[in-house]
């Protein structure tokens, strides 16, 4: 992204380059413009990424980094605009209406790996905020976005991760890397974790 030419488009920036968040007076209306512009730059930013991946990588989902994208911003701009309705909110902050297979969910984390300490904070300001149970259940759904974080693992189906490649080792990888215990009380979670470690399990993570 070669020129900021909005506030969607530059809190959006800052989070994927400094981890920084822009805070506006008021709420914005995104423009389809700024949609187009934002999947354009989050679609590079995948694809940046991917270079990485294990294995075959799932194809970009535009729709799904878009809902993110959204998302992320509109909670982040609702730190500072406390004056909100249960019904506002739902359009707001919305479910994400189509499937949610690996596709999304790796390219939803591009933005939602950031809403656990914007929640965070929220709760922070205002344990009883209305937005906090919305934001609680897309994290809930996407939940690779919320490895690290405090989390009820009894509200977490983790069949999605069990079918694609890719995404299970993604998921592994970053239980790991962040030394998300929370998330070894799951079998499958534990299971997957011994066949990666084999012996060599207490080398690589002691309390497991």
């Amino acid at each position: 992204m070669d020129k900021v030419k909005s506030s969607f488009l530059d809190t959006i920036y800052h989070l994927r380059t400094i981890e920084q968040i822009i805070l506006t007076d008021k709420l914005i209306t995104i423009s389809k413009e700024e949609e187009n512009n934002m999947v354009s730059f989050l679609e590079t930013e995948y694809e940046r990424e991917t270079l990485e991946y294990p294995g075959i990588a799932p194809n970009f989902n535009s729709d799904a980094a878009l809902w993110a994208a959204k998302t992320v911003y509109l909670a982040a701009q609702l730190l500072l605009h406390r004056e909100h309705k249960i019904s506002d909110l739902d359009l707001l902050l919305p479910d994400f209406n189509r499937i949610q297979d690996e596709s999304a969910i790796l390219s939803a984390d591009l933005c939602l790996r950031f809403l656990p300490q914007i929640l965070a904070e929220i709760t922070r300001i205002d344990a009883d905020d209305l937005v906090i149970p919305i934001l609680e259940k897309h994290l809930y759904l996407f939940h690779y976005s919320a490895i690290g974080f405090e989390i009820d693992l009894e509200k977490i189906n983790f069949d999605i991760v069990a079918t694609n490649d890719c995404l299970q080792q993604l998921y592994i990888d970053r239980i790991v890397h962040r030394k998300a215990i929370k998330f070894t009380e799951s079998d499958f979670i534990k299971k997957q974790l011994e066949i990666g470690f084999g012996d060599y399990k207490k080398i690589f993570w002691a309390q497991l």
